[in-house]
């Protein structure tokens, strides 16, 4: 993921919905269901990070996780 410009660039529409994208990507491969989908995860962290770098830690840690259920 391209994580380069401004900072208020992570609130925008475009930024988010990459990373519900990249989180439901994750859910997919991992094959488990969730209670949650891909944009409540995301929102979650969107309305708990102050700052852009502690959207995208917490964002790929989800994607991590997912990742690692394969």
């Amino acid at each position: 993921m391209d994580v380069t410009g401004p900072e208020t660039d992570w609130r925008s529409t475009t930024f988010r919905q990459k990373l519900v994208s990249q989180i439901d990507d994750a859910m997919r491969k991992a094959g488990v269901a969730h209670n949650k989908s891909s944009k409540d995860m995301e929102s979650h962290v969107f309305m708990k990070a102050k700052t852009r770098v502690k959207h995208l830690i917490v964002s790929r840690s989800y994607r991590m996780v997912k990742s690692s259920l394969e």
